[in-house]
């Protein structure tokens, strides 16, 4: 109990000699505000940091973690995935390989696994309502196929191995080749399977599983149309979660600065003062996103244990630390506003978004849009390029007459601003709402567009509001 005290008192001491005055927040959008303080390291350095304050129970407001080109092993800078993803600010995320892209440790995106490994640092994640959890997490993964029961896979999304079974995303990105390989495509409860040769990609929300050595025999009673289930085993308490993220280490836990760098594979060089990034939520459930510049005269960095120090006196009770050094980048107002330590952007395997519109998603792929989505008398208008390119629409433009023209196959619709009809193969039909301009985009009633262009359209409310759009009228929702 004596010892706790003593860290607390260090604590005041501490925040006394950091709390010089912050800048004035900026309120950036509802629940997101930005602002950037100057202060001093525990050797009397000049330090310069920016903070990101999210709340995540505002409507729509999502903390994404955003793959680089949304691929496995592909790099994107921040500034890029941030304009294309519609977000608000951004910052950098997980540990990554240079040299391959690949991310160290495990990452979800909305509750589907994207890489596991067997590496463990601490992880955070994101549930259903905002709330943020951090701690270690050690998925393990199987696959339970009609007729051969369940089968351990070693992992998603990782080189292929010598004996054993492995998954494919979409989010691999290449073709898969192995001795035996079957296609998951999404069904009712699960998937169903459909052998294949070596060569495929993963369908858009389903797999490939695909096995070398004395694994790959057992595909060979695996008809067409077998139904599997993909099983990722997670602990109680990190169940119901749509985004996971590894990082490292755990810098603050129950309010308290804590001493994990070492005991997660970190040291030597990576000890000593950089550039950080840090994720932390306060006891009002606000996450606090954090970049502090270094290796630079007008700010020289923070070791790990001043981080998480820095973490507590910003009113973190729980932090995380993200990706440092060169890759400590937060941008906000469509600009890089730290001063990263290679002087440029450096490509990034993933970040972390701030994003606040409904989710759109087309064939189980998010949509990201420039311009969020607009609710009028009850129906959705989304930006019509984005919309009707991943449809597979050619679109064209009549400047004078103010009409958009999709063509898909032998359907063509005809939509002109203001105007409350459509015309669909030259025939006239009413629309609830007109196509209109939002800031600089034409906005088109979705469901029309998309009931139109031969597609499903659902309106989803079980995981909080989001729109999910199939080409093909088969599709189905997975959470």
């Amino acid at each position: 109990m004596k010892a706790r005290k003593n860290i607390v008192l260090l604590i005041l001491c501490l925040s006394i000699l950091w709390s010089l005055p912050a800048w004035a927040a900026d309120q950036l959008a509802p629940g997101v505000k930005y602002w950037s303080f100057e202060k001093t390291n525990w050797e009397g350095k000049p330090i310069q940091g920016y903070v990101l304050e999210v709340d995540p129970g505002v409507k729509n407001t999502e903390i994404r973690p955003v793959m680089g080109n949304e691929t496995i092993g592909q790099k994107e800078v921040l500034s890029k995935i941030a304009q294309r993803t519609g977000a608000i600010a951004a910052v950098n995320g997980g540990f990554f390989d240079v040299a391959t892209g690949v991310p160290t440790g495990n990452l979800f995106i909305d509750g589907k696994p994207e890489y596991i490994s067997d590496i463990l640092r601490t992880s955070f994640a994101i549930d259903r309502g905002g709330a943020i959890k951090i701690g270690y997490l050690a998925p393990k993964m199987q696959v339970e196929v009609t007729g051969l029961g369940q089968l351990g896979v070693k992992g998603i999304n990782i080189p292929a191995v010598s004996d054993g079974l492995v998954l494919y995303s979409s989010s691999w990105g290449k073709e898969i080749y192995a001795g035996t390989a079957l296609v998951l495509k999404p069904s009712e409860g699960g998937y169903k399977a459909y052998p294949v040769s070596s060569g495929v990609k993963a369908p858009p929300g389903g797999y490939v599983l695909a096995g070398w050595g004395v694994a790959s025999s057992q595909f060979s009673s695996v008809v067409a149309g077998t139904k599997v289930k993909v099983i990722t085993e997670m602990p109680v308490d990190w169940k119901n979660l749509t985004h996971v993220l590894a990082a490292g280490p755990l810098l603050v836990e129950s309010g308290l600065p804590v001493e994990q760098a070492v005991n997660e594979g970190l040291w030597g060089t990576l000890l000593k003062p950089a550039p950080r990034t840090a994720l932390g939520v306060n006891a009002q459930g606000k996450v606090l996103l954090v970049v502090v510049d270094g290796r630079q005269e007008s700010s020289a960095g923070l070791t790990l244990e001043e981080l998480a120090y820095l973490m507590v006196d910003l009113g973190a009770v729980q932090a995380v630390g993200l990706d440092g050094g060169g890759s400590s980048e937060m941008w906000v107002k469509g600009k890089i506003v730290n001063s990263p330590s290679d002087k440029k952007e450096r490509p990034l395997a993933n970040g972390l978004m701030i994003i606040q519109q409904m989710p759109v998603y087309i064939d189980y792929q998010r949509l990201y849009l420039d311009v969020a989505p607009v609710l009028e008398n009850g129906r959705t208008l989304v930006p019509m390029r984005k919309i009707f390119e991943r449809l597979g629409a050619d679109i064209n433009w009549n400047a004078d007459t103010k009409t958009v023209t999709a063509t898909k196959g032998d359907v063509q619709i005809e939509l002109t601003l203001g105007k409350s009809t459509a015309v669909v193969n030259g025939k006239t039909l009413k629309l609830d709402v007109p196509a209109k301009v939002v800031g600089d985009r034409t906005m088109v009633p979705m469901r029309f567009v998309g009931e139109t262009l031969g597609a499903k359209v659902d309106y989803v409310t079980s995981n909080g509001p989001a729109v999910h759009i199939y080409s093909q009228a088969g599709g189905t929702a997975h959470d």
